[in-house]
């Protein structure tokens, strides 16, 4: 909560702050466009003894969904800022685990994902599909600077900072073995707030007078979370692939 005020407080200073007539132009905006997910990656370790812990390599892929933004900006001709709300979806696809170790028990966290429960030594990957779906919901304030170039086509590079939710919705690994004391990520809902980030690059074209199209990549992350429910951290990184328009108010 602390970080979603402290970001109002920014926009509010942006867009509040006096400016000549002159030399600002008001815009709305909306963006629709694509993702590519990078995979989600983290390590947990746990330590009881020398006979009894665990590393435990954590991958899963994310199936791409859609994006939507809107966002309320000033245009200061060659430069131009603005708040943006955004909405990202995706579906969890599989998970892949590399746990190593000794001592696992049915009862303790070294079991989890381990197929090999004799209490030996192990090293294992398993791979497991997965349902469920998520989202990230995200409050930006992005900056753009437009090169001055001649004709109608405009590039520009654009950086944004903010905040996101992330959110897993009906998260299941299908098929686990030992489901009642191996499944410790079947914890269904979860979500966290944390910070983010986004870089980007385009061109910008003039429709009319109070119109312009946009074309534009963006790289997106989330700083490092821990969701509660599943107990190791990681980051929300992905690609963006956009088509905006901006309309002048």
């Amino acid at each position: 909560m602390k970080k979603i005020t402290s970001l109002l407080v920014l926009l509010s200073a942006v867009f509040l702050t006096p400016a000549p007539v002159s030399a600002v132009e008001h815009y709305v905006s909306g963006s629709i466009g694509i993702p590519a997910y990078q995979d989600l990656n983290s390590t947990f370790s746990f330590y009881n003894a020398p006979t009894l812990n665990l590393v435990r390599d954590t991958n899963i892929s994310l199936n791409s969904g859609v994006l939507l933004f809107g966002a309320i900006g000033n245009d200061y001709g060659s430069f131009r800022i603005e708040g943006e709300l955004g909405y990202q979806t995706f579906n969890f696809d599989k998970i892949k685990v590399h746990s190593t170790g000794i001592g696992q028990t049915a009862t303790t966290l070294v079991s989890k994902y381990i197929y090999d429960m004799s209490g030996g030594a192990f090293n294992e990957t398993s791979t497991f599909s997965l349902a469920g779906k998520g989202n990230v919901t995200s409050l930006m304030v992005n900056a753009y600077y437009l090169f001055p170039v001649g004709g109608g086509i405009k590039p520009f590079v654009t950086a944004g900072t903010g905040v996101a939710q992330v959110r897993y919705a009906d998260f299941n690994i299908n098929n686990l073995p030992n489901p009642d004391d191996s499944n410790v990520l079947n914890r269904n809902t979860d979500n966290t707030t944390t910070f983010a980030y986004q870089l980007g690059a385009g061109v910008a074209v003039p429709v009319s007078r109070n119109v312009t199209f946009d074309a534009l990549y963006r790289y997106f992350t989330t700083a490092r979370y821990n969701m509660p429910s599943f107990g190791a951290d990681t980051s929300m990184q992905n690609h963006q692939f956009l088509v905006n328009v901006r309309v002048g108010i």
